[in-house]
């Protein structure tokens, strides 16, 4: 076994490849500009989007809180400020563990390693005792209990269960990247501790929610002083039991796939069969309710559900249960229904859309594609390249402009900034809590809220901000797939792969452009936007017909460096869409008249004037006029090719 210092450093070292030189592409006829070595389309790159997503990441953790991240980034005061809340560390933290060596190994950034390290080095720690990591009732943390959630007055270590399920395939990850062993002791002693700690009575099991801190938290000190079964679905303060329940489900199911402990595939099918239970489903407005509970009809937490139908997923892939990828398949669909599938905006309460709501429809989306339960590559691009794209504050100038416009407000004080938890009722300012350090600066790359398709709130969640970058990754990984001399292309979207490269001039030019790199045959997905009888093909510049089964056309007896060119017409869609809240008709719906082109909407209309006489001075989404152009800029090509191994994030090779 490594010392720590060792193993810290193995365990942040940069993946294989960041020194690869760039793969040199001769000048091609393909369209109007060549692209070579040093000119690719500057289009939309993912892998940017997850190197801008480690600043945000690692911007929110505090050091001297031995590294727990503020929960809340408000921006609509200046100094803007982040805060500490309830349950960060072992809620929120081990999101950031599945997070960074995703966004390593898509980027090759090796920004803020130092924080990194030492965040490792403060779970390493934490985790010591039994393999869970805790929040810990410490004199320098007095926001642990009580600003929010549990009992008032109940202030002990406690680890909750939900966190802890994605601190197992967090460690999974870290593994996976770096081949060091002592990660998969890590997630060893986790998933025994979990096991033990479930209550199982016959073919079901569950945690229960005794109080203590977050929803459905084991606490250290005093254990589950009652082992009693959720009685609503609605139950905890998040109204989000099956997320809760749900959530170690994803790592019980990779530790399953990773070492074939049957005990762990059991466990979870144990949490799904509870989990499935008709009194927990049901829409609103189910015409019947209880075939709606059987088809993963619901209404209420957007994520907690979207979450929780991963969960099922991960258990249903590698269990082979056909009924729950059934129900999974028909959750999403309700889920998909329910939003704007193509402007990726899914509205909960109040009519916004969480961060995480969008990553999990991309991870649900990509996860059932790879699984052969249905085809939803499209709606991969469409998330993407819209609503995942404006949950991400990806812009300072933006946050700086928001900031500006709003009050003046010293640190410390008795108000807050939009929607500030301390002054709903809670605790108020509490010593610590807060801090104004180049805020903005930190927080760009966070994720949080789109309120209706106009705006990104003015308070970043630090939860999105671990699990939206994410969803960079797996559409990203999605974009192209190798197996044995093939490969595949789902998404028209640049990518830099050992096997091939995809350079697309999309949303500006129907173009998109294929450097093979030694494979036999390439597979090229057709996007439901394209017309195949103006599809035009070209190989090494010569006109082609290649064979089209299904939408995927089949380039085959491929040598060396061949080019693939494809060209297909571009065209801009006017369309109108309105946007309904699935938790209430009382709230008036958005209606917003787009523009799109293929899946990428450049324009949703001017918005009306407000009641107020005066529109919100908040972070604007979808400013898209650049988009126009029909030409598409370009740029030079970056020399960074991501190893050949990647990360396997979903169930199907966990």
């Amino acid at each position: 076994m490594q010392n720590r210092r060792e193993f810290l450093k193995t365990a942040v070292t940069t993946t294989a490849g960041l020194s690869a030189t760039a793969y040199g592409l001769p000048p091609t006829s393909f369209g109007d500009q060549p692209l070579s070595a040093s000119s690719v389309p500057d289009t939309l790159d993912l892998s940017e989007r997850g190197r801008l997503a480690i600043g945000g990441l690692l911007g929110s953790v505090d050091p001297d809180a031995g590294y727990e991240p503020y929960f809340l980034t408000f921006f609509d005061v200046h100094p803007a400020y982040m805060i500490h809340w309830s349950s960060m560390v072992s809620g929120v933290l081990p999101k950031y563990l599945e997070a960074l060596p995703l966004l390593r190994l898509m980027s090759g950034s090796g920004r803020d390693r130092d924080i990194e390290k030492g965040l490792l080095d403060s779970v390493i720690a934490n985790v010591s005792d039994d393999g869970l990591i805790y929040d810990r009732a410490t004199p320098n943390r007095p926001w642990n209990a009580g600003v929010g959630y549990g009992l008032k007055g109940w202030n002990e270590d406690y680890a909750n269960m939900a966190g802890n399920g994605r601190l197992l395939t967090g460690f999974l990850f870290y593994y996976q990247s770096t081949g060091d062993e002592s990660w998969k002791k890590l997630a060893q002693r986790t998933a025994e501790r979990m096991r033990e700690l479930a209550i199982v009575k016959g073919d079901y099991a569950y945690y229960p929610n005794v109080g203590l801190g977050n929803d459905f938290s084991y606490p250290r000190k005093s254990g589950w002083v009652h082992q009693n079964e959720p009685s609503s679905e609605k139950e905890g303060a998040e109204g989000a039991f099956l997320f809760y329940q749900l959530q170690p489900v994803r790592g019980f199911a990779r530790w399953y796939a990773l070492t074939g402990d049957e005990r762990f595939l059991a466990l979870s099918r144990q949490f799904v069969a509870f989990a499935l239970q008709r009194p927990w489903w049901g829409g609103l407005n189910d015409t019947e309710p209880q075939a709606g509970a059987e088809r993963g009809h619901y209404w209420g937490h957007y994520h907690g559900h979207t979450a929780a139908l991963r969960g099922m997923l991960d258990y249903a892939l590698v269990g082979n249960d056909w009924r729950v990828k059934e129900f999974v398949r028909d959750g999403y669909e309700w889920s998909r229904h329910h939003g704007l599938a193509r402007l990726g905006v899914f509205p909960g309460g109040g009519g916004s859309t969480e961060g995480c709501t969008v990553a999990d429809m991309v991870g649900l989306a990509v996860a059932l594609s790879d699984a052969g339960i249905g085809d939803y590559w499209d709606d991969v691009d469409q998330y993407a390249r819209n609503g995942l794209l404006e949950v991400q504050a990806y812009s300072a100038e933006e946050m700086e402009r928001v900031s500006e416009a709003g009050r003046a407000r010293p640190k410390d004080s008795a108000w807050g900034g939009w929607s500030d938890p301390r002054f709903e009722g809670f605790r108020g300012v509490l010593p610590g809590q807060e801090t104004t350090e180049r805020v903005i600066e930190r927080a760009a790359g966070g994720f949080g809220f789109l309120q209706g398709a106009r705006y990104l709130l003015p308070r970043l969640m630090q939860c999105c901000t671990g699990n939206g970058p994410q969803a960079i990754y797996y559409a990203w990984e999605g974009i192209t797939r190798k197996g044995g001399e093939s490969g595949e292309v789902n998404l028209w979207l640049n990518r830099r792969a050992p096997w091939l490269d995809v350079w697309s001039w999309l949303p500006h030019e129907g173009r998109v452009l294929i450097q093979n790199k030694g494979l036999r045959r390439i597979t090229v997905r057709l996007p439901g936007w394209t017309s195949r009888t103006k599809v035009r093909c070209l190989l090494d510049g010569e006109n082609v017909q290649p064979a089209l089964v299904g939408n995927r056309m089949i380039f085959d007896d491929l040598k060396g460096n061949t080019h693939i060119g494809i060209e297909a017409p571009l065209e801009v869609e006017k369309t109108e869409y309105t946007l309904a809240n699935m938790n209430s008709r009382s709230i008036r719906p958005d209606v917003y008249p787009c523009e799109f082109v293929g899946n990428t909407v450049i324009s949703i209309g001017t918005p009306p004037p407000s009641s107020s006489g005066r529109d919100f001075e908040w972070y604007r989404a979808f400013q898209r006029d650049h988009l126009r152009t029909k030409t598409a800029p370009m740029k030079k090509m970056t020399a960074y090719v991501h190893p050949s191994r990647v990360i396997q994030w979903n169930s199907r090779g966990a």
